[in-house]
């Protein structure tokens, strides 16, 4: 399996949130065996389970629900490094982000961000590979920054029209919507970010053009250096197009540039197949979905690519040993989140 992991400027805020509280942050960061010296190494890769441990002990121990809507004022585009030089070399918003979601690895391979167009509406729409603990903080932080980094790509205030998240509500509401500046929905199908879309076609100026071959030969490189074997980066982008229903192999490798059969070939070389990996985030994201939120198990179902719930519960019951509603309640002295 791959190792997840986000850059250290992830940690942005920490420290001038934990100076407000009168709170520890070293001692809070040793308690999940992180380096306090991150906070000086912002390149630096960090665990994202270890990342997502301290950034719940923070809202815990701090009395913080709202901790990572505190964080997001001092998380921008910048917090992307070499990925955010994209802004400025594409045209409109649109490719801009796209830009950024197809270069979003070399700052974290654990999570997933697609865009989506659909008739008027477009929508940003996260989530994060799973993880073996508590995600909430870490996920309503990256939707806090997908707004800055929406607006500052765009160079205006964007007005968003709703943002949601799968999490249930816990003391954040106020502050969510203070943030996003619209309502805010939680227990939804997927977490979002939504606005109008004839934003996308916002021209934006481009700049540093001579060096726009370099910067594309840099980020290329760093792409191949962060992806390890051709799986990881299979694994990636099943959990993009898993999330827009598009997957297909055929899909896959044509956003990897390869052809299918050349595809499958290096799969083979690794022992993996295709439709094994799709299975492989199918069961995680099941899991995920049924014990860490209260969704309806049909929209369950249809979140992991099942159009038959039946089917979807075979297929739990034959990677858990129970069904999705069994195991839930077996599970349901454990929190959502």
């Amino acid at each position: 399996m791959a190792r997840y992991y986000t850059r250290a400027t992830s940690l942005s805020g920490f420290r001038e949130v934990a100076a407000e509280r009168g709170a520890d942050l070293t001692a809070a960061m040793r308690a999940v065996g992180l380096d306090p010296g991150l906070l000086s190494r912002p390149d630096e890769q960090v665990d994202i389970a270890a990342f997502c441990e301290l950034a719940e002990r923070c809202a815990d121990d701090w009395e913080l629900p709202d901790l990572w809507l505190r964080l997001a004022p001092y998380q921008h585009l910048e917090i992307l490094g070499p990925v955010a030089l994209l802004t400025r070399m594409e045209s409109d918003l649109r490719g801009a982000l796209t830009a950024i979601i197809d270069n979003l690895v070399i700052h974290s391979n654990s999570l997933v961000c697609a865009l989506e167009e659909e008739e008027d509406i477009a929508a940003m729409v996260l989530d994060l590979h799973p993880v073996t603990g508590p995600a909430r903080q870490y996920l309503l932080g990256s939707l806090a920054v997908t707004k800055n980094v929406v607006e500052q790509a765009a160079g205006t205030r964007v007005d968003f029209l709703e943002a949601s998240f799968r999490e249930e509500e816990r003391g954040s509401r106020g502050a969510a919507e203070s943030w996003f500046g619209c309502p805010v929905r939680f227990g939804a199908e997927r977490n979002a970010l939504y606005f109008d879309r004839a934003v996308l076609d916002r021209r934006l100026e481009r700049s540093d053009t001579a060096y726009h071959a370099i910067i594309r030969r840099y980020l290329a490189t760093a792409r191949h250096e962060v992806s390890g074997q051709p799986g990881d980066a299979v694994r990636a982008e099943i959990a993009r197009q898993m999330e827009l229903g598009t997957c297909t192999l055929e899909n896959v490798a044509r956003r990897l540039r390869l052809e299918p059969r050349s595809l499958q070939r290096r799969l083979k070389a690794e022992r993996l197949v295709f439709r094994d990996l799709v299975d492989e985030w199918r069961r995680a994201r099941a899991l995920s979905l049924v014990t860490r939120t209260r969704l309806p198990l049909s929209q369950v179902s249809e979140a992991v690519g099942y159009a038959d719930q039946s089917v979807f519960t075979r297929a739990f019951q034959r990677w858990y040993g129970d069904s999705p509603l069994v195991y839930r309640h077996h599970d349901s002295d454990r929190p959502a989140v």
